[in-house]
């Protein structure tokens, strides 16, 4: 079994950063299809890179699982129609993990991002390059798979282009 994750930003620059985001999020879906036998989408579905990802698995009939990061989730989504998107993306998934935070928090998003890089052999990051804003943001999770030295590809949501990592750390080269 082969679990891709995402992390990501939540308000993406523009429209065109969303598309890339998507489409990204498609052909690497889809790849991981053809390589792995059993795939399965991790995401927290958060408004933005996550919820797109989300919507690219089940497009896919990818198994979906999400992370709940805290109780009154659902009041994070404001408009009747973001709510409705998180609701039928909920609704779609197969499986629920339900974080032990009843409030909104930077700890409860940082663990529902550990949650993600912790379950996943590869993490899509929809990242922007900067260092995170609160502890839990999209840096934090880059800093926590090169801590770990996991793989991840990174979706640069500023440049529009695809960067692969490895997780093993860059050598130097010692050739005369």
């Amino acid at each position: 079994m082969f679990h891709l994750g995402i992390v990501g930003h939540r308000y993406l620059k523009d429209d065109e950063a969303s598309e890339f985001v998507a489409q990204q999020s498609l052909f690497l879906l889809r790849q991981m299809q053809t390589e792995h036998l059993e795939l399965i989408a991790l995401s927290a579905i958060a408004e933005g890179a996550d919820t797109l990802f989300a919507e690219a698995a089940i497009s896919l009939d990818v198994p979906l699982e999400i992370v709940r990061p805290f109780t009154n989730y659902a009041e994070d989504f404001r408009t009747p129609s973001v709510r409705n998107r998180y609701e039928k993306l909920r609704a779609a998934a197969r499986n629920e993990a339900k974080l032990p935070y009843s409030d909104r928090s930077d700890t409860a998003y940082k663990a529902a991002m550990n949650w993600i890089v912790d379950r996943s052999e590869l993490v899509l990051v929809a990242w922007d390059g900067e260092p995170a804003v609160g502890s839990g943001g999209t840096g934090d999770a880059v800093r926590q798979l090169i801590l770990r030295k996991r793989p991840w590809v990174h979706l640069d949501v500023v440049n529009l282009s695809v960067i692969f990592h490895s997780g093993e750390p860059r050598t130097k080269d010692v050739t005369r």
